[in-house]
């Protein structure tokens, strides 16, 4: 198996004549190969499909280069390939795959046969020579000047800040007003708890992925609150808002922090918003007990990323928690001690 190995993972059959047909397109060269999806050392993963997750998860046990192909907001894979997949996104694919990827050092000349010793002659007498005259003294060299040091790597530029990184205990001095593009003017207020806005959800959607600098944020006077509140359609939970941006904010996938392999349950039963009526039916499987996230999304009926939106939003409103499951206990500590002796 070599790096320019690659599958593509989880698409459908129509969507995977088109991409084959793209990459084969962008394969200048024939530098690299279709290969089966455990042959490859590269696997791209349809993250916008039911099995995606699927994929993803046996390409990372089995340590694979896994690239995120979606036309949703951020990922947590090696790469990305935007939808609708062009020829020209693939070769940007492959290129920076083959950028990151360290040469394979060439392998050091054969050194030449050598020759059968020739027959040594017979030993002539030489003269002995007179001895050299002393060298003269050298003076000795002056000792170089030290190198300066290297200058320090410039930091990585920090990422700018989502509206949810706003919400956190002691983040704001006071009440802000804040409006992102596509969505109304928002108004929060960290002393009441509250924000103020309609009483609908979905249109504050877009606040889940913008970033905002905190020259977004417009200070409102307390005073005039009450007054905005009527204005802007009503005053609601701050609660309420955390839950949408923990929704709306990761793209279908599960929040980073948080294990794909683990299982998920909820605690209570949560309050259900008449905006996404398909959350009742992922709520009544994680209510019965611990389960995986493709067992929710098979019981349920609903789409995998779907499901990871719910469950960062359970986990967001502490309502739900997950179960990681436990190391297998090593074979030393099998044998012996209190437990080893109960087991007996």
């Amino acid at each position: 198996m070599t790096i320019h190995s690659i599958c593509f993972a989880g698409l459908s059959r129509d969507e995977q004549g088109q991409v084959e047909a793209a990459f084969r397109e962008a394969n200048a060269g024939n530098r690299w190969q279709l290969a089966s999806e455990s042959e490859a050392a590269v696997v791209v993963v349809d993250m916008d499909s039911m099995y995606g997750q699927m994929s993803l998860m046996k390409a990372l046990s089995n340590g694979k280069v896994v690239v995120a192909l979606t036309a949703g907001g951020r990922v947590d894979t090696d790469y990305r390939l935007d939808r609708p997949v062009t020829s020209a996104g693939i070769a940007r694919l492959l290129a920076d795959i083959e950028a990151a990827t360290p040469a394979a050092p060439a392998p050091a000349p054969e050194a030449p046969a050598e020759a059968a010793p020739a027959a040594a002659p017979a030993p002539v007498a030489e003269p002995v020579a007179a001895p050299a005259p002393a060298a003269a003294p050298q003076p000795e060299p002056e000792p170089a000047p030290a190198a300066a040091p290297a200058p320090a790597a410039a930091p990585a530029p920090a990422t700018d800040p989502r509206l949810a990184d706003f919400l956190r205990p002691g983040a704001l001095a006071g009440p802000v007003r804040v409006q992102v593009e596509g969505a109304p003017p928002l108004v929060i207020d960290p002393a009441g708890q509250v924000y103020l806005s309609g009483q609908a959800l979905k249109p504050l959607a877009p606040y889940a992925t913008a970033d905002i600098r905190e020259s977004d944020l417009e200070p409102v006077d307390p005073a005039r609150l009450p007054a905005l509140a009527t204005e802007l359609g009503g005053s609601h939970p701050l609660g309420r808002l955390a839950w949408l941006l923990a929704l709306a904010g990761h793209g279908g996938q599960l929040a980073p922090g948080h294990g794909l392999n683990d299982r998920y349950k909820l605690l209570k039963w949560p309050q259900t918003e008449r905006e996404f009526p398909r959350h009742f039916r992922i709520a009544t499987v994680m209510m019965k007990g611990p389960a995986l996230l493709t067992e929710i999304a098979e019981l349920s009926g609903v789409p995998l990323p779907e499901v990871c939106d719910y469950v960062n939003a359970a986990l967001a409103a502490g309502v739900a928690e997950a179960e990681q499951t436990a190391p297998s206990e090593p074979e030393a500590a099998k044998g012996g001690g209190l437990l080893g002796r109960f087991r007996r």
